[in-house]
């Protein structure tokens, strides 16, 4: 029989079990082109999420940043991603720590357990669309929960984004101007990847080597199992920036786009033939109210502080 100096004790661990526990998901932050997980602003980004939702999140580079970014195919990079999101190689921010700790570990090492139970993704611009492929291509990861994405390039661009003036830039320049759809430039420079020209439709479903895959807009080679991973997202959350001339067009965040054959119209995803009949699941996503089309004010990616808190960390709190 129990003390009664023991009941009191006994009874507050009764009452403590029968309170609910709501547990958040750790985030990852997918970078987008010309950017990489060490540069100031990127970790100021992943540690302002951390802080304000108290969520640990975790920066993942792909490959060599920077270059990777613009020179590695995107299926490539997905694949990159998909396996360090099962491995313990990683940029860690953490709310509770005020230092940004590196760990390396061998490529053999198990899954890591922060995300056996599931995480959430966000993706910054390009990164968008490799958060995708890792939810659409990648097997036996964690499941994603939840997709938040800023400025996300999900229908495609009609134009590729400038450069600047360095060496790399004058190479990737110089494939520019080359034949788009081509197989060296599909192989050798990311954007060409998810560059869709609305008056070359046919070449761009022909020879562009990752977005029709992504969007399973080629009706030989559509892919079930793609739209079952990502209508099984808890929450997408897509958010346009009223400003942004990166994207041509912007639209493309809410994976709206130019009709086919015109760069001076545009058209709301929900009538879009990729919603309409429902290739990848977006339809169904936002028929079921998991769908959030944001428009905030500012330039690519620039979200602010207020819009961050209001928009995107309320969905990495659980």
């Amino acid at each position: 029989m129990d003390s009664p100096s023991s009941m009191p004790f006994f009874s507050f661990i009764l009452v403590f079990a029968a309170i609910p526990v709501s547990l958040s998901l750790p985030f990852v932050v997918l970078h987008g082109i010309g950017n990489q997980c060490s540069s100031q602003g990127l970790k100021n980004f992943t540690e302002s999420l951390s802080n304000y939702s108290g969520v640990e999140g975790y920066c993942v580079e792909v490959g060599n940043g920077v270059l990777d970014s613009w020179f590695m195919p995107l299926e490539k990079q997905a694949g990159i991603v998909c396996e360090k999101v099962q491995k313990s190689s990683w940029l860690r921010y953490s709310p509770h720590l005020s230092s940004i700790l590196l760990f390396e570990f061998p490529m053999q090492v198990k899954k890591m357990e922060e995300l056996k139970k599931g995480y959430s993704i966000v993706g910054l611009s390009q990164g968008n669309l490799i958060g995708r492929g890792v939810v659409e291509f990648c097997d036996g990861a964690p499941p994603v929960k939840n997709f938040i994405s800023l400025a996300g390039p999900h229908a495609g661009i009609a134009s590729v984004p400038l450069c600047g003036s360095a060496i790399f830039c004058r190479f990737a320049d110089e494939l520019i101007k080359s034949e788009i759809y081509s197989d060296y430039v599909q192989d050798h420079l990311a954007p060409s990847g998810f560059l869709k020209l609305p008056n070359a439709i046919p070449k761009y479903l022909a020879k562009c080597k990752f977005l029709p895959k992504l969007n399973n807009e080629l009706p030989q080679a559509r892919n079930s199992t793609y739209k079952q991973r990502f209508s099984s997202l808890q929450n997408l959350v897509l958010i346009m920036f009223e400003h942004d001339t990166v994207l041509v067009p912007r639209e493309t965040s809410w994976f709206g786009y130019y009709k086919d054959g015109a760069f001076n119209s545009t058209i709301p995803p929900q009538e879009t033939k990729l919603y309409i009949e429902d290739w990848i699941g977006l339809k169904t996503l936002d028929k079921a109210g998991r769908v959030k089309y944001i428009s905030v004010a500012g330039e690519h990616v620039k979200i602010s502080n207020s819009d961050m808190r209001k928009y995107v960390v309320p969905y990495l709190q659980g």
